[in-house]
């Protein structure tokens, strides 16, 4: 009697947990010894800032998607749990796989703890040590409930050690570089200065925490900073939460600078082509700070806090309060 291949279930829901998952995916598919289901919550629901990174990474479509969209993130935990919890009864996964701290992670790891599978967590250990950030409390409930535990750097090994964490650990290096490595060297150019009207020296910029753009003293604190820059061009692929913003706090003035070269979100691809030839990076993601890094840019990071220990004990990452006068 042929032995029945384990069923590992892998659930995302945020275009970084796509990109970052792409190689994993493809691996396990090329070597074909388990079977890979795949399940996107809808996190990140619009063409623009999720399927977009399926077909140009070529990942086949999710098996399951579950549509939470636009929810407030304690009904997009909630529903998350129950719909997966159902999918995990047709299933019967021996493992689920989760990326990270976002609200998809964490519904994952609990809807699969309490039907008894075991959990993975990749990247697991990061640590701001800021207990304002709802993904700190996401990131560490994962870990305690993690079975198989995956960090990236040794920063992130000893705090998992020093929690005393019930998982198993293997420190296997940092995938997140092998996904930029390989998407760069198999980067073909689409001359997108050109297309974009991008003269001269730019910075990238991206902007979309919800402490910064939903407050509308802070997300103008940083938009005044930003338009006294002359010397770059800030190329801003705008994030429909802070197009949203902008507009209802009616800051839309703000934006008519001629420093800013304001475009539609971008691919992946794309954001890869423009980093490479940028001077520097402003940001506020977490995602985008390791990106960066590894593209060898200085970053400047719109937060009081970051998971990256490592970036900031090196010196490639300045951090700025978006609370206080902005000087950059």
């Amino acid at each position: 009697m042929t032995k029945k291949a384990p069923t590992i279930v892998i659930v995302l829901g945020t275009r970084p947990e796509v990109i970052r998952f792409s190689p994993i995916i493809k691996e396990l598919l090329r070597q074909n010894v388990v079977n890979v289901k795949l399940i996107h919550t809808g996190q990140h629901y619009s063409q623009e800032m999720s399927q977009v990174f399926f077909d140009e990474l070529g990942l086949s479509d999710p098996d399951f998607n579950l549509q939470v969209g636009s929810m407030d993130p304690a009904h997009q935990l909630g529903e998350i749990i129950i719909r997966l919890a159902d999918i995990f009864d047709k299933l019967d996964p021996d493992l689920v796989c989760v990326w990270g701290d976002t609200t998809s992670s964490l519904g994952s790891a609990l809807a699969a703890n309490k039907k008894g599978i075991r959990v993975a967590h990749i990247e697991s250990g990061c640590r701001s040590f800021d207990y304002r950030m709802a993904e700190e409390y996401n990131r560490i409930l994962i870990d305690h409930i993690s079975e198989i535990l995956y960090p990236l750097s040794n920063y992130d090994l000893e705090n998992l050690k020093r929690e005393n964490v019930h998982g198993k650990i293997y420190s296997l290096g940092d995938p997140l570089q092998d996904v930029f490595l390989s998407n760069i060297q198999a980067l073909q150019k689409r001359n997108l200065r050109s297309k974009f009207n991008i003269d001269g020296p730019y910075a990238i910029l991206t902007l979309h925490r919800a402490e910064n753009v939903d407050n509308k003293r802070i997300l103008t604190n940083i938009l005044n900073a930003l338009s006294k820059i002359k010397d770059y061009k800030l190329v801003w692929p705008i994030h429909p939460r802070t197009l949203k913003m902008v507009k209802t706090f009616k800051l839309e003035g703000m934006l008519k600078n001629d420093n800013f070269v304001i475009l539609n979100p971008l691919s992946y691809l794309e954001i890869l082509e423009l980093l490479q030839d940028a001077e520097f990076v402003l940001t506020d993601s977490g995602g985008f700070q390791k990106e960066a890094f590894f593209a060898k840019k200085p970053l400047i990071t719109f937060r009081k806090s970051t998971e990256w220990y490592d970036t900031v004990r090196i010196g490639t990452n300045v951090l700025i309060n978006p609370e206080d006068d902005i000087d950059i």
